[in-house]
């Protein structure tokens, strides 16, 4: 069963985009920036005049390129509005996928003019009650300030769970469309487009990156864009990906911007993998034991049929064919089991997995053939052992055939299974230890009792910040209002290049990339982040905030800043009150060049997962990009406080829909994914631990049970219960004690391993003290196991032990 549902995970993680036609020609563009004196800033993403470029000089390896861009909007239908994501696209998108699964329209029509729109079933159904409706129009709202009609030229059946692609709206992407945000597609460094390539028959994708690396580092632009004597390869890093790969192989690449969905993790996938032959290794394992410890009952039996003309192979099939039988009944009942379980396996990890044999005859076929390999396995030594028994001596001596050779063997298999369950059960521990150490950790500000409110930078919500802002301050428990570009945990990664400028006409600048973060006055303060040096943003200071300043090379603007210590250390700085007062000068967007003033260096804080460490920071107060804002409350009446946050919202904004959620929630969501993962693998690992244990109260059953008659003898000689007890637990405790002493310093080695992948992680106290409790508990079980076996063997009269013994 556990198998079963580990193989279904697995089929379906690897599964990913292999519906896509030739997607082993179809490869996705991945760019990584590798600043000075910071870890490479990777990301599944490519700048917007890439592709073209690349397409255009790799004509001869590259059939075609597109891009897409995803961009949030507002869609009303009547009365009703949405916040939904809409995916523009180049014209070549559908016919370089070759999505075959138009209902309505077809591939050659669906994009004859921009703003043509393609939907999935769910989202006409959803917004009009029905799939046919090629030439019905949405509303969408806005691109630069304006609504415009898209029509539905196409209706997809809904895109298969097995994707990365997170697409519901398709539209014809015409650049000009984007004209008034260069940085979306008139850009060689800003990261906003999805890139891929469709290769040419018998291209690849290393003769192709081969290409791009020479492209880059000789003949594009973008090696004129760094200092004098800084080449683009110090500072770029192009790589193609296959497109059926991304799921489980873009994760590291994906570090720093996510791709549509998240993305698997093939360590992950080996994992299961690995835990899932355990499991059936250790099953394996109790077959042979208890087989083997059972020859007592079947020696007569070989030793006749031998006498009868049995040959040893014979006698093998047979003892094969009753283990393979055994298996077989197996998954008759691990099949009902999966059943039964099914739905709440797939509620733990967010899956809609499926088990269909008569339509899936592939996995119908697996499962036959690894049930029998495994009934094979399993049942390969007990067959070799019982078939090499010689009737002369069996019957003669009137023996069981047992010798100490298969007790030796069946202590080591007791100490392969615990030292395997041992292992897994420590590795679970410090699973659990470093997640809940992540989760709790300082992470430098206060993220209780805070609502975020986004769509901030919509438009009918720029305009009305200030408005929103007063009115939320008006809500009876609302203690503070800040704006900001994003929240804690929405992990955007948003640099920009900064000088420091020297203290002195003639003293050379220092120039780095750093992290940015927009924020107005008292952020701070709500977050409770802690100042080291300085000030924060105020009001009271005209030229805090970033204003937008005339064109001109000879223009510069002024404003403040407040940088993390992280950035002073970056900048060469060596303490928070050195950085108070220095310059640091920048272009910033459209808002021109600015010197900025440091006025406050605050201590480093996690904004995102403490997995990811801390990045050099800046914070600027720039109101043009703000997009969010925190409301920070003290009230217990939580639906009160929405419904009027709500009523604010469409009283000023009433042509978008709110949308908010608590910060805490989404700090929690940053380790969603991790929890949900220990959770499996300490469901699994208790289960080998399980399996392991009911192998042991099999033997000593058996064991008890052959020695009745020398138990009885015991108890007339005047042993204890107590006594024989101790005897046969001894016996079974002794492998245990060494399968800790073998699996302490196995999971030791791969837990500081797994754990050096953290920038903050427990300490190897923490994997002596899972090693030190999971063997106790493993003795404690064991124990128990065969004393509870033991007690009642141990228990029986010893006249009716001697009588039938």
């Amino acid at each position: 069963m556990s198998c079963i549902l580990i193989l279904l995970y697995v089929r379906d993680e690897v599964s990913f985009d292999r519906w896509i036609a030739n997607s082993d020609r179809v490869v996705q563009l991945h760019i990584a920036y590798i600043p000075p004196d910071r870890p490479p800033i990777r990301t599944v993403r490519a700048a917007g005049r890439m592709m073209e470029a690349i397409r255009d000089f790799a004509p001869e390896q590259v059939e075609s390129g597109v891009r897409l861009i995803q961009s949030g909007v507002t869609i009303s239908k009547d009365d009703y509005l949405f916040n939904e994501d809409i995916t523009f696209a180049d014209s070549p998108f559908l016919e370089l996928f070759d999505l075959h699964f138009f209902l309505h329209g077809s591939a050659a029509t669906a994009f004859a003019k921009p703003m043509d729109m393609v939907v999935t079933q769910d989202i006409a159904l959803k917004y009009f009650g029905r799939s046919d409706v090629l030439g019905e129009s949405l509303t969408v709202c806005c691109l630069e300030g304006n609504k415009f009609d898209a029509q539905i030229t196409g209706v997809l059946r809904n895109l298969p769970e097995n994707t990365h692609f997170n697409i519901e709206f398709l539209s014809y992407l015409e650049p000009s469309m984007f004209d008034f945000a260069p940085n979306m597609l008139n850009t060689w460094t800003s990261v906003n487009t999805y890139t891929y390539f469709k290769l040419r028959p018998g291209m690849t994708a290393e003769g192709l990156q081969e290409r791009i690396h020479y492209w880059l580092y000789n003949e594009s632009p973008i090696s004129e864009m760094f200092s004098k004597g800084v080449k683009a390869s110090e500072r770029v890093h192009l790589s193609l990906m296959a497109v059926s790969d991304i799921h489980l192989y873009a994760r590291s690449a994906a570090g720093s911007m996510g791709d549509m969905r998240p993305l698997g993790d093939i360590n992950m996938v080996k994992t299961f993998i690995g835990i899932a032959l355990l499991i059936l290794i250790i099953a394996s394992v109790n077959f042979m034991n208890l087989s083997t410890a059972r020859a007592s009952k079947r020696a007569r039996e070989v030793a006749l049929r031998k006498v009868m003309g049995a040959s040893r192979l014979q006698v093998a099939v047979q003892f094969l064919g009753e283990a393979v039988s055994i298996a077989v009944l197996s998954l008759l009942f691990a099949l009902a089991a999966v059943e039964l379980v099914l739905p709440l396996y797939n509620n733990a990890i967010n899956r809609d997995l499926s088990l269909v044999l008569v339509s899936d005859i592939p996995l119908l076929f697996g499962l036959l053939a690894m049930t029998v390999l495994v009934g094979l396995v399993s049942g390969s030594y007990p067959a070799v052992y019982l078939s090499k028994f010689l009737p002369a001596r069996i019957l003669q001596a009137n023996q069981a055939g047992e010798s100490s050779g298969p007790g030796k063997i069946r202590s080591m298999l007791v100490v392969f299974q615990f030292t395997v369950s041992i292992g897994l059960a420590v590795c679970t521990v410090v699973i659990y230890a470093q997640t809940s150490f992540a989760r709790n950790m300082d992470v430098g500000y206060s993220f209780q009792d805070k609502l975020i409110l986004t769509g901030l930078d919509r438009d009918g919500a720029s305009e009305q910040q200030g408005a929103i802002v007063n009115e939320l301050m008006v809500i009876l428990g609302v203690k503070q209002v800040v704006l900001s570009s994003e929240a804690p945990s929405q992990d955007n990664e948003n640099n920009m290049e900064f000088s420091l400028l020297g203290q002195s006409d003639n003293a050379q600048s220092t120039s780095l990339i750093l992290n940015i973060y927009s924020t107005g006055a008292g952020f701070f303060e709500a977050y409770d982040m802690d100042l080291m040096a300085g000030r924060t943003f105020s009001t009271a200071y005209g030229r805090d905030e970033i204003q937008v300043i005339a064109d001109g090379d000879d223009v510069i603007g002024k404003a403040s800043v407040i940088i993390n210590m992280s950035a002073a250390r970056a900048l060469g700085l060596s303490s928070a009150e050195e950085a108070v007062g220095r310059t640091l000068r920048a272009k910033i967007g459209r808002s021109g060049t600015h010197d900025l003033e440091i006025i406050g260096v605050s201590e480093d804080v996690y904004f995102r997962s403490t997995k990811f460490g801390i990045r050099p920071s800046v914070f600027l107060n720039h109101p043009d990009r703000f997009q969010i804002a925190t409301i920070n409350f003290e009230t217990k009446d939580i639906a009160g406080l929405i419904s009027a946050v709500e009523r604010v919202w469409k009283q000023l904004v009433p042509m978008s829909p709110v949308s908010h959620e608590f910060l805490n929630d989404m700090v929690g969501a940053q380790y969603q994914e991790e929890e949900d993962q220990a959770k499996l693998f300490a469901a699994f690992s208790m289960l080998a631990v399980v399996i392991a244990c009911l192998g042991l109260y099999g033997l000593a059953s058996f064991t008890a049970e052959r020695r009745t008659l020398e138990i009885g003898i015991r108890k007339v000689m005047g042993a204890r219960v107590r006594d024989i007890v101790v005897l046969l637990v001894w016996q079974f405790l002794l492998p245990v004690i060494i399968a800790n002493i073998i699996a302490w310093p196995i999971a030791w080695y791969v837990m500081n391993g797994w754990l050096e992948g953290f920038s903050h992680r427990v300490d190897n106290s923490t994997i002596l003290l899972a090693s030190l409790a999971t063997g106790a508990g493993a003795l404690a079980i064991a124990w128990l196991t065969v004393a509870s076996r033991a007690v009642k063997v141990s228990g029986m009269n010893p006249i009716t032990a001697l009588r039938y013994g």
